[in-house]
């Protein structure tokens, strides 16, 4: 797995055998998307949920973002940080349960990546999120066949204002208002 894009494309990652790691396809196009949303990304916060292999906040970090990776695995955790060696920028590596950050943290970013286990329950880490963090891009990455089950979810919430789908890859994109 290598990066798509920014100041370090090219540079290989290494990846735990627990993650599943996000296409470079669907990486390439998140960032594209994201790019023309914003005028200009240095100094944005980008908040890595379920890293994994922190293949996404070395994507952000590589476009200029300032980067939080949060995963509860311990070799996860071990792996990023190998795989930020000699990464210039601005990032936090944290040994956390999502959900547990949420609530800990003062930090509101500017933009939420949430991509855990395909059969983990998402929602509760969505409603955290939704309750706790205001003018936020919320990207969730998840399998396409769970797509009616977060239309129910959405209806109650909020609604995407962009979907893409990449295969078996879903990934809706909701603004999270004042």
């Amino acid at each position: 797995m290598y990066v798509t894009g920014g100041q370090y494309k090219g540079r290989k990652v290494l990846i735990p055998k627990s993650a599943k790691p996000t296409l470079s396809k669907v990486r390439e196009s998140t960032f594209n998307i994201l790019g023309s949303y914003f005028i200009k990304n240095e100094g944005l916060i980008f908040l890595d949920l379920y890293s994994g292999s922190g293949i996404m906040s070395l994507e952000a970090i590589s476009r200029g973002y300032k980067t939080i990776s949060v995963d509860k695995d311990k070799y996860a955790i071990k792996l990023i940080k190998e795989n930020f060696k000699n990464v210039e920028g601005e990032y936090k590596i944290i040994l956390d349960n999502a959900q547990s950050f949420i609530k800990k943290t003062t930090i509101n970013p500017d933009i939420i990546y949430i991509d855990p286990p395909w059969e983990d329950d998402y929602e509760k880490t969505i409603n955290l999120c939704l309750e706790k963090f205001k003018n936020t891009i919320i990207i969730i990455e998840y399998d396409k066949k769970r797509a009616q089950t977060f239309n129910e979810f959405y209806h109650k919430t909020i609604t995407p204002f962009k979907e893409k789908v990449y295969g078996r890859c879903k990934l809706d994109f909701l603004k999270v208002p004042f």
